[in-house]
């Protein structure tokens, strides 16, 4: 039995989305599980033995006998691709649609039958993780993420290790965002004073975390902190900056690609939410969710408007106390 998982972007969706290969493994004996993406995604599904193979062109694929369609913005793809049977999005009269064993989660994202303003609504709402629609969606189980570091990333992470003398309890930090998420951010002043607590008080090491779109914030971090950070650097590659957080005993993240990439190598991940769905993410009892009291929780808001910045709500000594408790 063939088997196509159409997952595109965005690359936190994609690794999240691996929670299904072992259950479709153990529903379809002896099927063969392909996985269309583009380039970036690739490098996520590196190293997963349940992938057989990975595509980021959809040409010549041949027929299949399940096409699992998860991304809005490949509708037309999974129309085009020969199937037996199809489950998720695709294209009827030119109008992105979806089939009834999707709608609980399908009926809240961009392409709802209902609209936006419901869809959020529903969003909101919303008590059941990624995972449990998922399995839903598919009748198969659910596990955890599936991301395998290789031999090389390894070494790679334990030459930093090695390098910054790593020992005892050890707290990462990525309070960052990038630029499209504005309100997924905790400010610097916050985790300055987050990172001197832990030092100080818990006795532990920080590193700190963050992409090319984190360097000047994480220069700043590292100029007012009155205690010794070390900087993971912001210009690892996707794979070394998780075998950067591999080192870590408990990380503490925004609702980013960081976050599902700690959840992943079986972290004790401690996530705060402002904009976004916490109830989303499924932390498989390992960590510890930390959501803004605030009245545009969960607004998906990307950029700071007036009297909105949901992670304002969020309070270094709950941070804190999550460490404390975890560790």
């Amino acid at each position: 039995m063939r088997i196509l998982i159409i997952k595109l972007g965005a690359l936190g969706d994609i690794l999240r989305t691996t929670c299904i290969l072992r259950g479709l493994k153990e529903k379809y004996k002896d099927c063969k599980i392909s996985w269309l993406t583009k380039e970036e995604g690739s490098v996520i599904l590196q190293n997963n033995n349940l992938i057989d193979d990975i595509y980021t062109n959809y040409n010549n694929l041949g027929k299949f006998d399940l096409v699992i369609s998860l991304d809005e913005e490949a509708c037309d793809i999974a129309t085009k691709i020969r199937k037996e049977e199809l489950v998720g999005c695709y294209l009827n009269g030119g109008k992105k649609v979806y089939t009834s064993n999707s709608v609980t989660w399908f009926d809240m994202g961009l392409i709802s039958k209902f609209g936006k303003e419901k869809a959020n609504e529903l969003k909101k709402s919303n008590t059941k993780t990624f995972q449990n629609h998922l399995s839903n969606m598919l009748d198969v189980e659910s596990e955890g993420y599936i991301f395998n570091l290789t031999k090389k990333e390894k070494d790679f992470s334990l030459k930093f290790a090695k390098k910054h003398n790593l020992q005892g309890t050890i707290i990462g930090l990525n309070t960052g965002a990038g630029r499209r998420w504005e309100l997924k951010k905790i400010n610097v002043n916050k985790t300055v004073e987050l990172a001197e607590r832990l030092v100080k008080e818990l006795n532990v090491q920080v590193i700190l975390f963050g992409g090319p779109e984190e360097k000047e914030r994480n220069k700043e971090i590292l100029k007012k902190s009155g205690v010794e950070i070390i900087d993971a650097g912001c210009d690892n590659t996707l794979r070394n900056f998780a075998a950067l957080i591999d080192l870590c005993d408990i990380f503490i993240t925004s609702d980013t690609l960081a976050m599902h990439l700690g959840i992943a190598l079986r972290k004790k991940v401690i996530a705060f939410f402002g904009p976004t769905s916490a109830a989303e993410i499924d932390l498989y009892g390992k960590g510890r969710k930390i959501i803004a009291d605030s009245d545009c929780y969960c607004c998906y808001k990307k950029k700071i408007e007036e009297g909105i910045y949901c992670t304002d709500k969020i309070e270094v000594n709950e941070l804190f106390e999550a460490v404390r408790e975890l560790k």
